[in-house]
C-alpha cells in the first residue's frame, strides 16, 4: 500500500474512534442507524479519495519513469536564398570545392538540407560528407610533384624518363554542423580534412570555421578566392593561374540588397621572400595582417566576384636593413551558364606582391625582390594570373571540360636566371557517373614553363580517377 493509502486509513481510524465514546452511552435503536448510516458515508467518500489519489499516484509514477522527451528544433524554411545561383546550386566539380565555401546567413547549397540528420537529444543537425578519391598517374616527362600538376614544379635538366603512381591523397571527409539559434539564425560549424600532410598519407586540416550570422572566425578560402568559379579538373592542384589558398581569417559580410553583397575579412599574413647569398638569407616578417574586401553578385545564369587585396610584405635585405613594401591586387572572376548546365567559369588577377595567392607561384619566395645590386630595396613584384574553363554536359551523367590557365611574374634585375618567369596549363577531360555516387573519368594535363633567363621544360600528364561521395544528394 502506498503512503498516501496509510495516512488515509489512519484518518479513517480516528474518525471512528471519535464517535465510539458516544456510543458507549447506550443510545437507542434510532441514534444507532443514523450513526451507522455516517460512518457508512464517511467511510464511502474516503474511499472515493483513495480512489483519485492512487491514480494520481500511478500517473506521476508513470511519468517519471518515461524517457524525457527531445528537444524539439527544425532548421530554417525551405526557401532559396537570392544569394546562391542556380548556377552554383547545378554546377558539379570532382574537388566539390563550393560544399565548403562560406554563404550570405549560411544559406545551404540546396535549401533542402539533403543529407543532414538531428543528433539524438540536441538541437543540431549534422551532415556527414566529402569522398574517397584514387588517382592513377602516368608521366611522359618528369613533372615534379607527383600528386599534384604544378608547372612551376618542373625539374630543370632533368633525364627524360617516365614515371607512374597510384594516390589516394586527394580523399577528404568533412561535417557539417548546423544549429538553428532563435536569435541568430542557423549557425554554422564547418570541418574538412584531406590525406595531403607532409608525407605519404598524414591527415591534414582544410577547414575549420564558425559563422554566426555573417560573421566568420576560423581556416577557410580566403576572401580573395572564388571557389564557385573553379574549373572541373581530375588534377587536385587546379589551373597554375588560379587564385586558390585558405587561410585563418575574420570575416563579415553584409548585404547589399537581395543578390548583392560586400564581404570583409583579415587574413593571416606571410610574406613569401626568399632570396640569398653565401653570407645571407632575406629573413621575411609580415607587420600587418592581409585584408580583402570583395564584392559579389549574383543572377539568374551565374555570379560575377571582383576581390581587391591589400598586403605588407617586409623583409631583410642583403645590406643588413629591413625593408616592407605594399602589395595590392585586383581578382574578377564569376561563372556563366551558357546552354543548359553548360557552364563557363573564368577569374583573371593582377597585381604586385599577390604571388602567395596564384596556385604555380605560391611558396616560391617572389611577393617582393631586391631591384638590383645598385638598388637595395624592396619591390613587389608584378603578377598576372588567369585561367577559363568550359564545362559540357554530353548526356545526363556525362560531361567533359577544357581548361587553360596561365601564370607571369614581371621579375627584377638582382634575381638569379633561375626564378619563375611564367606557365602555362591544358587540361581536357571526360566524367561519367556510372551508378549512384560513383564517378570515374579521364584527363590529360600538358604544362610548360619559362624561366627568367628564357631556359624552359614541359611535361604532359595522364591521368584516371575513380570517386566515390560519402553524401551525394543534390538537386540536379
Amino acid at each position: 500500500m502506498k503512503s498516501y493509502s496509510k495516512y488515509l486509513i489512519l484518518g479513517c481510524l480516528a474518525t471512528t474512534l471519535v464517535t465510539l465514546p458516544a456510543a458507549a452511552q447506550t443510545p437507542s435503536a434510532a441514534e444507532l442507524r443514523q450513526q451507522l448510516d455516517a460512518l457508512r458515508a464517511q467511510m464511502d467518500a474516503q474511499a472515493k479519495l483513495m480512489n483519485v489519489l492512487q491514480g494520481r499516484i500511478n500517473e506521476l509514477e508513470k511519468a517519471k519513469a518515461a524517457p524525457a522527451a527531445e528537444p524539439q528544433a527544425s532548421l530554417p524554411p525551405d526557401t532559396p536564398s537570392g544569394h546562391v545561383s542556380e548556377t552554383t546550386t547545378i554546377y558539379q566539380t570532382f574537388a566539390q570545392d563550393p560544399v565548403a565555401a562560406p554563404r550570405i546567413d549560411n544559406a545551404p547549397l540546396d535549401p533542402k538540407y539533403p543529407g543532414f540528420f538531428r543528433l539524438p537529444g540536441t538541437t543540431t543537425f549534422m551532415k556527414i560528407g566529402g569522398y574517397f578519391k584514387t588517382d592513377f598517374i602516368y608521366d611522359g616527362k618528369p613533372a615534379g610533384s607527383a600528386e599534384s600538376f604544378i608547372p612551376s614544379s618542373f625539374p630543370q635538366g632533368a633525364p627524360a624518363v617516365n614515371n607512374s603512381t597510384v594516390s589516394i591523397r586527394p580523399t577528404r571527409m568533412n561535417l557539417d554542423f548546423r544549429v538553428p539559434v532563435k536569435a541568430l539564425g542557423d549557425v554554422r560549424f564547418f570541418v574538412e580534412g584531406d590525406l595531403f600532410g607532409s608525407s605519404t598519407t598524414t591527415p591534414r586540416l582544410r577547414h575549420v570555421y564558425t559563422q554566426v550570422k555573417n560573421l566568420l572566425i576560423g581556416q577557410t578560402f580566403s576572401n580573395f578566392m572564388d571557389p564557385d568559379a573553379g574549373p572541373d579538373t581530375l588534377d587536385f592542384q587546379g589551373p597554375n593561374g588560379q587564385v586558390s589558398i585558405r587561410n585563418p581569417q575574420i570575416r563579415y559580410s553584409a548585404k547589399l540588397g537581395e543578390k548583392s553583397s560586400l564581404r570583409f575579412s583579415i587574413e593571416k599574413p606571410s610574406s613569401d621572400v626568399a632570396f640569398k647569398t653565401p653570407e645571407f638569407s632575406s629573413s621575411p616578417n609580415s607587420p600587418a595582417p592581409d585584408g580583402v574586401v570583395t564584392f559579389r553578385h549574383e543572377y539568374s545564369g551565374g555570379h560575377v566576384q571582383l576581390g581587391a587585396l591589400m598586403r605588407d610584405i617586409a623583409a631583410y635585405l642583403p645590406n643588413g636593413a629591413r625593408d616592407s613594401v605594399f602589395g595590392w591586387g585586383f581578382n574578377f572572376a564569376g561563372a556563366q551558364k551558357f546552354y543548359k548546365k553548360d557552364t563557363f567559369t573564368y577569374q583573371a588577377a593582377y597585381g604586385p606582391g599577390i604571388q602567395r595567392y596564384v596556385n604555380d607561384t605560391s611558396g616560391l619566395g617572389i611577393d617582393a625582390a631586391v631591384v638590383s645590386d645598385y638598388e637595395r630595396y624592396l619591390r613587389a613584384l608584378p603578377t598576372t594570373a588567369t585561367y577559363f574553363g568550359v564545362q559540357h554536359w554530353w548526356a545526363e551523367k556525362v560531361r567533359s571540360n577544357v581548361v587553360y590557365g596561365f601564370a607571369q611574374v614581371n621579375n627584377t634585375a638582382y634575381q638569379p636566371g633561375s626564378t619563375f618567369h611564367k606557365s602555362n596549363y591544358m587540361a581536357g577531360n571526360l566524367i561519367f557517373n556510372p551508378y549512384g555516387s560513383l564517378h570515374v573519368g579521364g584527363e590529360f594535363l600538358y604544362g610548360w614553363v619559362k624561366n627568367k633567363d628564357n631556359s624552359s621544360r614541359n611535361a604532359p600528364r595522364v591521368m584516371f580517377s575513380a570517386k566515390y561521395d560519402l553524401n551525394f544528394a543534390r538537386k540536379d
